[in-house]
Order: structure tokens, then C-alpha cells, then sequence
């Protein structure tokens, strides 16, 4: 569908499709992003730009701890761009794209 600017300065009109338009109006709303930890293990998914990380972290937990040696929730850090990634950062605030990794670093405790 094709749309029709009214009059510019100089009696011309500016045509913009409907498709163009929504591109301009509405930036992608949907990120895939990854976590992967030390042990290379990678986690992936989909979630709105405006979703708080929280759940993405929430969900890298509950993947990971499935196996034996990936210790306790809540025993790491989330780090994108060398920043610590806390649970209410949303990808918008911290500028990701698709495709963008967050790196999972356990805590190591000294006995």
C-alpha cells in the first residue's frame, strides 16, 4: 500500500510505502541473545527488547543446572562488554542486538 505526505514547501508530495513507514515507526521489538560459560556451554533466547535480563538468567539456571557440576542459583556473574548484567537491565538499556553474548563467569570459592 502506498501513502501520500501532504504538501511540502514547493507543492510536492513525498510517497512512502506502508512497510517503509513501519520500519521507520517500529525498531525490531525481538532479541535472540546467548549466555555462554567458561565450560563453553551456550544457552540461547528470544525475548523483547524491553524484558528485564532477569529472566534470561533465570532460564540460562535452569538449563545449566540440570547437570551435575554447574553449582548453585545465583553463584556467578552475568557480564556483557565487560560490565556486570544485573537482573533489571533490559537489552534496550545495554544496546543488544540479536545474536549478542553474555558471558557467565561462576564464582570460585576459596577454601
Amino acid at each position: 500500500m502506498v501513502v501520500s505526505s501532504p504538501l511540502r514547501k514547493g507543492g510536492e508530495r513525498r510517497v512512502v510505502t506502508i512497510a517503509a513507514m513501519a520500519a521507520v515507526i517500529k525498531p525490531v521489538m525481538l532479541v535472540t541473545l546467548e549466555v555462554q560459560d567458561t565450560q563453553r556451554r551456550v544457552v540461547a533466547r528470544t525475548m523483547r527488547r524491553t524484558d528485564k535480563l532477569q529472566g534470561l538468567m533465570d532460564y540460562y539456571y535452569d538449563v545449566v543446572l540440570c547437570t551435575a557440576d554447574a553449582g548453585a542459583r545465583g553463584t556467578g556473574r552475568f557480564v556483557f562488554d565487560g560490565k556486570r548484567v544485573k537482573g533489571e537491565h533490559t537489552p534496550e538499556d545495554l544496546n543488544m542486538v540479536s545474536g549478542d553474548k553474555i558471558d557467565f563467569f561462576q564464582d570460585l570459592l576459596a577454601g
